[in-house]
């Protein structure tokens, strides 16, 4: 039960993670246009993407952390936090923003450069 419940609270992290990049992208349309404009690499846009994504998870793992660190003394029973655990949890941080950030990089990858002339 505890494996599945792991696999759904990941397919939603997912899913939630590439909804926000997907987001961001799309407010940003115009930028990343612009770029394509003065020549910039698909390599150089996706790179960026990635990037925001790895932030945005990392900001999440670490205030999550903090969090855990701070209450864990609070609860009726112990909790133990393996440095382990927490590295594991990184770990799979990382490889869901990374899957996460297809569907941005894929809309960026798909605008035109004559957006960034208003066209």
């Amino acid at each position: 039960q505890i494996g599945l419940f792991l696999g759904i609270l990941l397919a939603v992290s997912a899913v939630v993670i590439a909804l926000i990049i997907y987001t961001m992208t799309m407010e940003k349309l115009k930028q990343i246009a612009t770029l394509k404009l003065i020549g910039a690499p698909d390599r150089t846009i996706i790179g960026l993407i990635v990037q925001q994504s790895l932030i945005l998870g990392t900001a999440g793992w670490g205030i999550g952390l903090v969090l855990i660190l701070l209450v864990k003394d609070v609860f009726p029973r112990r909790v133990v936090l393996e440095p382990f655990n927490v590295a594991v949890l990184a770990g799979i941080i990382v490889v869901v923003c990374l899957a996460a950030s297809g569907l941005g990089v894929r809309a960026a990858l798909k605008v035109d450069p004559a957006t960034a002339l208003g066209g």
